[in-house]
């Protein structure tokens, strides 16, 4: 049937250039998708895919998270919550700097585990003699032991008390390379370090904990850090600013019972979350009050790891922790399943280091324990005094900085 050509283009007209453009808008709506998702790749989903690690210490969503969520918090209290101007912003960032992180590894290098010098291997032999000492002092050697934070390997002879905020990261990271973890899958994996570590080093009973320590050749390990330093660490971390939910609601229990009196004290306070007087005054009222354990951030070391019922045979410092672990590992010859990346630093080392002469940690410790008085900081001693006392640290610096 042939149509005429005015009733043919009519049909076109009808017909034809509806669909022409649907079709135009279809392929529209397809390029900008398209380009969306190929954007997303390239920026927000690009950390998913296959990385490897930067370092042989810390894998890289230990980086994300300690680099990323410090500042993400940083920058949300004081810009979204504060609204204060940008020199203040600038201030308040500075002392919110990683150096009371995690994994502060001040002597870290990126060499082959070394041979431990005679320094060292003395120097470990001291502090062993030194918590013995102040285990009989204070006639502590009848404390129970605590074995649920412990961390044994059978196979390769060493115990582990994993202390939080004190190279808690390092040595979670080691025990899973140690469990047989590839790094690879240790970089890109959503999983905790701990519960991945607790998968394969399930918490031991006290009868297998005292079976394994006294084993000859096992090495039980302790990693200890400045007290107060790591107390500051842990409470920048989990209360002054953004909170999971458990601390959030610790932060508002804390900020009702100690607001008022700390403003009387400091003045107006303009934060959601408490200041450090509030949370020290929280410690001292909760410890004069309640005899129950300290949460695990902020127990002090000697109820926590209960070193005078356990006896470690090393006890390392975060401040010497390269050292101290390449002690340890030599003498169980791990450096070949514990081997180091050449010549490349994470993001993370190189921030949390960022001032190795001491002045930031010294800036950080000014502003907050500036905030307390001598007496509140004297209670602050009832209850850490010991840690200070068992490890080595000097907790005289401290009265410089708090309220005359």
């Amino acid at each position: 049937m042939i149509f005429p050509s005015k009733r043919l283009r009519s049909r076109i007209k009808t017909k034809a250039f509806p669909c022409l453009r649907c079709g135009a808008k279809t392929l529209t709506f397809l390029f900008w998708a398209t380009l969306y998702i190929v954007v997303m790749k390239m920026t927000l989903l690009k950390s998913s895919g296959n990385q490897t690690p930067r370092d042989w210490s810390i894998p890289d969503n230990y980086t994300k998270w300690l680099v990323n969520e410090q500042y993400t918090r940083v920058w949300c209290h004081y810009t979204c919550c504060l609204s204060v101007d940008v020199s203040m912003l600038k201030h308040n960032t500075q002392l919110q700097g990683p150096v009371l992180g995690d994994d502060n590894e001040s002597d870290a290098t990126d060499n082959d585990w070394l041979e431990p010098d005679n320094a060292t291997v003395i120097e470990l032999e001291k502090r062993v003699v030194r918590a013995q000492e102040v285990c009989r002092q204070r006639s502590l050697q009848t404390q129970d032991i605590n074995s649920k934070e412990f961390f044994v390997d059978h196979a390769h002879n060493i115990v582990w008390c994993n202390i939080f905020k004190a190279a808690s990261s390092s040595w979670l990271y080691n025990f899973n390379i140690l469990a047989g973890y590839d790094k690879k899958f240790l970089a890109r994996t959503r999983h905790t370090p701990l519960t991945l570590a607790r998968k394969k080093f399930p918490r031991p009973s006290e009868e297998e904990l005292r079976d394994t320590i006294t084993t000859p050749g096992v090495i039980s390990l302790l990693v200890v850090r400045e007290p107060f330093v790591r107390l500051l660490s842990a409470y920048r971390d989990k209360l002054e600013n953004i909170t999971p939910p458990y601390y959030r609601k610790l932060a508002r229990k804390i900020v009702a019972e100690h607001r008022e009196a700390a403003t009387k004290v400091l003045g107006p306070i303009k934060s959601f979350g408490p200041t450090f007087r509030e949370f020290v005054a929280y410690l001292i009222a909760r410890h004069s009050s309640d005899p129950a354990p300290f949460d695990e951030h902020w127990a002090p070391y000697h109820k926590f790891c209960t070193p005078c019922a356990v006896n470690f045979t090393v006890i390392a410092k975060v401040e010497t922790l390269s050292r101290d672990s390449s002690f340890v590992v030599q003498r169980l010859g791990l450096g070949h399943v514990l081997r180091r990346v050449r010549g490349r630093r994470t993001r993370l080392r190189t921030v949390m280091n960022k001032s190795r002469d001491g002045r930031d940690t010294a800036a950080l410790r000014s502003h907050y324990f500036g905030q307390l008085d001598a007496h509140m900081l004297g209670e602050l001693l009832e209850i850490y005094g010991i840690d200070f006392d068992m490890f080595g640290y000097d907790a005289d610096i401290y009265r410089r900085y708090v309220r005359k």
